[in-house]
């Protein structure tokens, strides 16, 4: 299945942020950080993976279903704080 323009752009840019958070880490490692700090920081990183992931799976899901743009980035949302928790 193919993914359509708005979800390619949704899950781009969820990895983008993931690839933000890691840079980050990675800044934050020469920085010789406090433990906490790094676990916290990966944490979020694993986050936001969960969210381009799971946004994968719902719009492979969705693509059958013949609902409009609006109503597909409404579902992806509502899911993922259904399933995922996120805020």
């Amino acid at each position: 299945m193919q993914l359509n323009d708005n979800d390619r752009a949704t899950i781009t840019a969820r990895l983008q942020e993931a690839k933000q958070g890691l840079d980050e880490v990675f800044a934050m490692i020469e920085a010789n950080p406090d433990a906490g700090l790094l676990i916290s920081k990966l944490n979020d990183c694993s986050k936001m993976l969960d969210r381009a992931s799971f946004a994968l799976m719902v719009s492979s899901l969705q693509g059958t279903a013949g609902a409009s743009e609006d109503e597909k980035a409404a579902n992806i949302r509502h899911l993922e704080q259904l399933f995922l928790h996120i805020d």
